[in-house]
């Protein structure tokens, strides 16, 4: 996944995220996500969230730290909405596709017991 985003007339590169860059986003989103559990898509969990968070999150996805916070924060939160939706929504698009070829290669390993 490499997704270019425009945001606050400025434009972010945002390649696959890595394990470090989701966690730290994951410690910004956690406590906000929690309020917002009778949530159902994305677009409305980041919706219910203050600006600042999104900012924090985006920020350690695109650079691995909060040094974006200030230069996001000029954006509208329409713009982070939807970029940190269509990055978790590509995320989870890939989990499913690694799910299914995990269980495939499963399956062609195990021997049925006769």
């Amino acid at each position: 996944m490499n997704r270019v985003f425009i945001i606050g007339g400025r434009t972010y590169n945002v390649s696959n995220p890595t394990m470090k860059k989701l966690s730290l986003a994951g410690e910004h989103l956690e406590k906000e996500i929690e309020k917002s559990s009778s949530k159902s898509t994305y677009e409305e969990i980041f919706n219910g969230m203050p600006k600042k968070t999104l900012c924090k999150a985006l920020s350690c996805l695109i650079s691995g730290d909060l040094s974006l916070v200030d230069e996001l924060s000029i954006g509208e939160k329409n713009e982070l909405v939807e970029a940190l939706s269509l990055i978790y929504t590509g995320l989870e698009n890939s989990c499913v596709k690694l799910f299914k070829i995990a269980d495939s290669i499963c399956r062609l390993a195990a021997k049925p017991k006769e």
